[in-house]
C-alpha cells in the first residue's frame, strides 16, 4: 500500500486545491471582471431543455469551468453545456457564423502550452455527452464527454475489455484523439486502435459519420491528431473478452535510496521482451508529511498472481552490491478489472483527479534508462524541493507500457507518428498552487527534458514525445511524425475540415 503517511499529506494537499483559493477582491479585479464581461459574446440561439448557457456571475460557473491544471490554462468567458447533438450543430453554426472563438472539453486535463492562446473563448463543456452502450455485437458506443472510469465499469460489467488511461477522471475524447496511452495496449495496441467510429461536429455544425468507409481521409486523421479537425460527439470501440476472471494483478512497493541502480536495471532488462500485458509506474516523489524522497513502483500485470509474482520478485535481491534492491514495503493484490484506476499504486494516481494546482509538466520518449544519468536527476529532484518546498508535491514519474500490440499496428493507417519510439514516457511534473515558485519550477523540469532527450542518453536518435502528454513547445515532428508526408496530409485535411482555423489551440498540426 502507498505509506499511509504519504496519502493522507497528499490527500490534504488535494483538499486545500480543490478547495480554491481565498480570493480578496478590489476595485481593480473587479473592473477586470466587468470588462470581461462586457466584452464576452452573447450566444443567442435556441438550445434544448437540458442544455444550458454559464456565465462568469452564475453559481455553476467555477463548477462548470474548473481543470485540472492552471498553468498555462485556456481562459472562458462563457460556458456552453449543449445536451444533444442539435445542441452542438446549432452552437456551432452560431459562433462560427459570428466569428466567436471556442474551445471543447471533456474531463479537462489538457495539459500544454498551446492552451494559453484561447483567452476568453466559449467553452463547450461535452460533460452531458457522457451516454455508454454496450452493443449487441460487442462494441462499445461512449459519448465524448464521458471519462475513463465509468467506461471501465461498463465494459467490465458486460464482460469486456479494452485499451483505455490509467486514470479514472481523464477525459475519453481528448486522450483517444491524441493516441490513447494505457496498460493493455501491449495487447491490443492504443486507444485509437480500437476506435470502429466516431460522429464529429465539424466547425459549421454539420455531423458526420467517421470510419474506415465513411470519410476514411478524416478517420486516418482524428485517430492522432483529432483535437485539429471538430467535437467527437460519440466514440464506438471494439472490446475483447474479459481476461483472467475479470482481475489483475496489482504490486505496490517502495524501496531504498541505494536501490535505485538496481531498479532502473532490471526495468531496462524487461523492456527489450515485455511481457504485453506488463505496465509498470515508477513515482520519485516527496513524503509531504517528512520531506523524505520516496521511490515507489506500480507494477500492474494482465495475468495470474503466480505469473505477476515472477515480476515482482525481481524487484528485491538485498544483495549488497552497487544495484542492489531493498523494498522498505510491499503490496500485491489482485483487482477488478473495473477498480483497477483506483486502486493501482495505492490509490495515488487518482488524486490527480483534484483540480486548481499549476502542473507544469515536460516530459520525453525514451528507449531505455541512462541509470547514471537517472541517479543525477535523483538528486537534482532532492535539492529542488530542498530549495522550493512550495512545489513538495512535484515528482518525476516515468511508465513502462508493453508494446508489442502498438508496434505491431501499421503505422501508416492511423495519424499516430512515431510509434517505434515510446517505450517509456518520461514525465518531470511540477506541482504547485503558489506562483512565486513556477520559475523555479519550470527551470529544473526544461533542464531535465532538454538533457534526456538527447539521442545519448535517451537511446532513440530523433526526439519523441507522445502528444497528449506534449508541453507544446517540441518540434511537430516530434509529436506527430517525422516522415514529411505526414505533416504535408494533416496540413491538407486541416484546410479541408477546419479551413477557417477554429480547432487551433491544441498543439495545432499548422504550428
Amino acid at each position: 500500500m502507498l505509506s499511509r503517511a504519504i496519502f493522507n499529506a497528499l490527500a490534504i494537499f488535494a483538499s486545500s486545491v480543490a478547495a480554491g483559493p481565498t480570493w480578496h477582491t478590489s476595485r481593480g479585479e473587479d473592473l477586470v471582471k466587468f470588462l470581461e464581461r462586457a466584452t464576452a459574446p452573447t450566444l443567442n440561439f435556441h438550445i434544448s431543455p437540458n442544455a444550458s448557457i454559464v456565465t462568469p456571475d452564475s453559481p455553476e460557473w467555477a463548477e462548470d469551468t474548473t481543470r485540472w491544471s492552471t498553468w498555462s490554462a485556456p481562459t472562458f468567458s462563457v460556458a456552453f453545456l449543449p445536451a444533444e447533438e442539435k445542441d452542438v450543430s446549432v452552437g456551432l453554426q452560431y459562433m462560427t457564423k459570428h466569428n466567436i472563438q471556442f474551445l471543447a472539453g471533456g474531463g479537462g486535463h489538457g495539459n500544454t502550452v498551446t492552451l494559453a492562446k484561447a483567452k476568453n473563448v466559449v467553452f463547450i463543456n461535452l460533460e452531458k455527452f457522457n451516454k455508454i452502450t454496450v452493443n449487441s455485437d460487442n462494441t462499445i458506443t461512449v459519448g465524448g464527454g464521458a471519462r475513463f472510469g465509468d467506461v471501465y465499469t461498463a465494459a467490465y460489467g458486460a464482460g469486456r475489455e479494452l485499451p483505455l488511461g490509467s486514470c479514472s477522471c481523464v477525459g475519453v475524447g481528448g486522450a483517444s484523439l491524441g493516441g490513447g496511452h494505457g496498460r493493455l495496449q501491449g495487447k491490443y495496441g492504443l486507444i485509437v486502435d480500437a476506435i470502429i467510429s466516431m460522429r464529429v461536429a465539424l466547425w459549421d455544425g454539420s455531423i458526420i459519420e467517421v470510419s474506415a468507409t465513411k470519410n476514411s481521409d478524416l478517420f486516418w486523421a482524428m485517430r492522432g491528431a483529432g483535437h485539429n479537425f471538430g467535437i467527437v460527439l460519440s466514440f464506438t470501440y471494439k472490446t475483447w473478452p474479459l481476461q483472467n476472471n475479470g482481475l489483475t494483478y496489482n504490486a505496490d512497493m517502495t524501496f531504498t535510496n541505494a536501490s535505485l541502480e538496481g531498479i532502473f536495471g532490471v526495468i531496462n532488462d524487461l523492456i527489450p521482451d515485455q511481457d504485453p500485458g506488463l505496465a509498470l509506474d515508477l513515482f520519485i516523489m516527496t513524503d509531504p508529511s517528512t520531506h523524505e524522497t520516496v521511490t515507489y513502483l506500480n507494477i500492474v500485470y494482465a495475468g495470474p498472481k503466480e505469473e505477476g509474482d515472477k515480476f515482482t520478485a525481481r524487484f528485491a535481491t538485498n544483495k549488497k552490491s552497487s544495484e542492489s534492491i531493498e523494498r522498505t514495503s510491499l503490496n500485491v493484490t489482485m483487482v477488478p478489472w473495473s477498480q483497477i484506476t483506483h486502486q493501482a499504486a495505492g490509490g495515488m494516481i487518482d488524486l490527480a483527479c483534484i483540480d486548481g494546482a499549476s502542473q507544469n509538466v515536460y516530459t520525453a520518449n525514451l528507449k531505455k534508462f541512462d541509470i547514471a544519468q537517472q541517479r543525477r536527476f535523483y538528486n537534482t529532484y532532492i535539492e529542488f524541493i530542498k530549495n522550493n518546498p512550495l512545489a513538495i508535491n512535484s515528482m518525476i514519474f516515468y511508465e513502462i507500457f508493453g508494446q508489442k500490440a502498438v508496434v505491431e499496428q501499421p503505422a501508416d493507417q492511423t495519424a499516430v507518428g512515431n510509434r517505434n519510439y515510446a517505450n517509456i514516457l518520461a514525465l518531470y511534473q511540477t506541482t504547485y498552487t503558489d506562483e512565486s515558485v513556477a520559475p523555479a519550477a519550470d527551470a529544473w523540469a526544461r533542464s531535465l527534458r532538454d538533457e534526456v532527450v538527447k539521442p545519448e542518453y535517451s537511446g532513440y536518435d530523433i526526439e519523441s514525445i507522445y502528444m497528449n502528454y506534449a508541453h507544446g513547445n517540441e518540434k511537430l515532428e516530434a509529436m506527430y511524425g517525422y516522415e514529411p508526408w505526414r505533416l504535408e496530409r494533416l496540413r491538407s485535411l486541416k484546410r479541408r475540415y477546419d479551413p477557417k482555423g477554429f480547432f487551433n489551440f491544441y498543439n495545432s498540426v499548422l504550428g
